[in-house]
């Protein structure tokens, strides 16, 4: 299942090149503009502070807007660059929601931890900062699931945080294996410049993960007399995915390098 939808991230990714790349130059431009706003705004306290706050928020939206180009992706349909700026106007409540509530849990983090550490400086002060660390890293965790949720279920945004938090504790292993998955990319994106694969590639694999992920918890409701913690793991996944293996196909090297290829021995 895993490696599948590795694959599937890279076919996803190929096929919309185009609109890929264009996207994360949408997210890369966006991205310098707020790091010189933030860089002309540290010299004054306040204004260092709302500099960060809209950052967070601007980002947030533009995430928000190409989730349901994500979404439209993972699930085998065709998508329109355009449909990315279409989907601003829709998103900008959960987008703000998302960006403030980052910008809320980087700001108590940042300054719990530093008192804790250094000005409280005790055994005491140092077991909180490593609770406010370990609350951190589960909250990013689940925070990653939070906008395929959204792109893919539709949820307000209480709802999409409540079950960002119960994918993370019901699929921990593959969480943390898959939040690999991301940092490998993030390390990708930086080589490639920020094109590829990027925030865009990067919500693209999110959202195909959560898509298959969930195909367990339909199984599970199909099949209610499985209650036992072993039997609710063996989950049949060559079954589950089949269909999808179909319509993504073998996807040889050739047919990335040289698709009409396989189209002219198609029609052979």
């Amino acid at each position: 299942m895993f490696f599948f939808i590795i694959k599937k991230n890279f076919c996803d990714g190929w096929d919309n090149l185009l609109s890929l790349i264009m996207t994360n130059l949408v997210f890369l431009f966006t991205g310098i503009g707020l790091v010189l706003l933030n860089a002309l705004a540290s010299q004054n306290g306040i204004l260092a502070l709302l500099a960060l706050i809209f950052s967070a928020v601007v980002l947030s939206i533009e995430i928000f807007a190409y989730s349901d180009s994500a979404a439209h992706i993972a699930n085998f349909d065709g998508v329109r660059y355009l449909d990315f700026f279409k989907a601003i106007p829709g998103v900008l409540k959960d987008g703000s929601l998302f960006g403030l509530l980052n910008a809320a849990v980087f700001l108590i983090s940042s300054f719990s931890i530093k008192y804790y550490f250094t000005e409280m400086a005790s055994l005491l002060g140092f077991a909180f900062g490593c609770a406010i660390i370990w609350v951190d890293f589960f909250y990013i965790l689940a925070i990653q699931w939070f906008i395929p949720i959204r792109g893919l279920m539709h949820n307000g945004f209480v709802k999409c945080l409540k079950k960002s938090f119960i994918i993370l504790f019901d699929n921990t292993g593959f969480t943390l294996a898959y939040s690999l998955v991301n940092l490998i990319q993030l390390a990708l994106s930086v080589v490639c410049i920020g094109f590829f694969p990027s925030m865009a590639g990067i919500l693209i694999g999110n959202t195909n993960a959560l898509r298959i992920l969930l195909y367990k918890y339909d199984y599970l409701e199909e099949h209610p007399e499985l209650r036992t913690k072993k039997e609710r793991r063996q989950i049949p996944w060559d079954e589950l995915l089949s269909e999808d293996r179909e319509i993504l196909g073998p996807r040889k090297l050739r047919s990335f390098l040289f698709p009409w290829k396989d189209d002219n021995e198609q029609h052979y």
